[in-house]
């Protein structure tokens, strides 16, 4: 039998923020104009007084009111570092 291993840990911004530049998976929910997201998985970079910049053109253009980040997800165990 093969033994499923937890590598990851989720965080939600409250607990904890992501290194400044690293690209972490984060669950989003949110919408502007015709595009809604619910708890939607997408790429995203923290950046201390800038705030989140989204991997995905939408939600870049999107009013950051509109926008709620749940959780981010660690990826440092997979080789995250950045750029």
């Amino acid at each position: 039998m093969i033994e499923r291993q937890v590598f990851v840990t989720w965080y939600t911004p409250e607990e904890k923020m992501p290194k400044e530049g690293d690209i972490t998976v984060v669950t989003v929910s949110g919408g502007f104009s015709n595009v809604t997201y619910d708890h939607a998985f997408v790429l995203a970079e923290w950046y201390e007084g800038d705030g989140w910049y989204f991997h995905d053109e939408n939600l870049n253009y999107t009013p950051v009111e509109n926008i709620t980040v749940h959780a981010w997800c660690d990826l440092t165990p997979y080789g995250s570092g950045g750029r």
